[in-house]
């Protein structure tokens, strides 16, 4: 009987001990676990919006100004323009990912001309520009600091014959396809890619690529320009045209045979004591056949490659 009251005594401890164990497992696992499930606290949401065009022609605009997410413009025979945007806020706890979402918000705005798009946050306040469709902040220092972070990605229908003016800052691309109206694309750190376009063009950005893809060549003018990356476009065969290359430590490849080299302009401006100041361009211009827009390259990091569509 003292026997088998010790082995009782003994299964019970190692029982006791193996419960204890698996206490402590749970509770380290716990531990653990407990950073990743406060980063996974999100929420998102769908934003639409429909605007009737009556006037589709290049005068009309749209203009989106994003700070954090992705820009995609994509032309169709609509009478519309068709903005569907997605919202998504992370934090690490709920009641910050709610307060980002009340935080969080679109401004849209039609006047004639034009329709507007724009973010909307206590921690940016917008810097109105001479050109009232030009995108900009200031940081607002008085405002509450954000526990959040937060992703605007649009993606936008609009008449294939108006002018597009879109732009992104942080960790985001912008997209533009089929549009025959001008097309003005600014980014910071992100890529631009403009495919089947027909008018005057900017792309510029600091640290992405450029890709552009004509299907005829713009009116006036085409400007890109990247701090750190390439640029790549591809432009109509045999369109006459005047390219301008200037670059710090990239190279230039050109399917095209260049009829002249152009010698370099010189600009002039007034001085702050009265004189006038003169400035040579560091460009290298040739010249395509005759007549046609004017090409501006830029970049300091980075090749420029003018293909010749086939």
């Amino acid at each position: 009987m003292i026997f088998l009251n010790i082995k009782g005594s003994m299964c019970q401890m190692k029982n006791n001990k193996v419960e204890h164990m698996k206490k402590k497992i749970l509770y380290s696992l716990m531990i653990l676990m407990t950073p990743l499930l406060m980063v996974a606290q999100n929420d998102r949401e769908t934003i639409k919006k429909s605007f009737e065009v009556k006037d589709k022609s290049q005068e009309m605009w749209l203009c989106v100004c994003n700070i954090e997410g992705d820009v995609e413009v994509e032309a169709y025979d609509g009478n519309t323009i068709e903005i569907e945007i997605s919202k998504r806020i992370r934090a690490k706890r709920a009641d910050d990912v709610e307060q980002g979402m009340e935080d969080v918000q679109v401004d849209f705005e039609e006047g004639e001309g034009y329709v507007r798009a724009r973010l909307k946050t206590p921690q940016n306040e917008y810097r109105e520009k001479a050109d009232p469709l030009a995108c900009g902040w200031n940081w607002n220092r008085n405002s509450d600091k954000a526990y959040y972070r937060y992703r605007l990605d649009f993606k936008v229908k609009v008449p294939r014959a108006i002018s597009v003016k879109i732009s992104t800052v942080n960790n985001s691309d912008l997209f533009v396809k089929g549009v025959q109206g001008m097309v003005y694309a600014n980014n910071v750190n992100g890529n631009v890619e403009l495919i089947d376009i027909a008018n005057d063009t900017k792309a510029h950005t600091v640290n992405g690529r450029i890709d552009v893809n004509y299907t005829k060549m713009p009116a006036e003018f085409a400007d890109f320009e990247t701090v750190n990356g390439n640029i790549e476009v591809v432009a109509p065969k045999g369109a006459g045209a005047i390219y301008s290359f200037e670059t710090q430590w990239g190279e230039i490849y050109s399917d095209f045979d260049f009829d002249k080299r152009l010698t370099p302009k010189v600009v002039s401006n007034k001085g702050n004591k009265g004189g006038t100041l003169y400035k040579v361009s560091k460009s290298n211009s040739y010249q395509v056949k005759e007549g046609g827009p004017e090409f501006f390259f830029k970049t300091l990091n980075g090749k420029i490659m003018l293909r010749d569509g086939k």
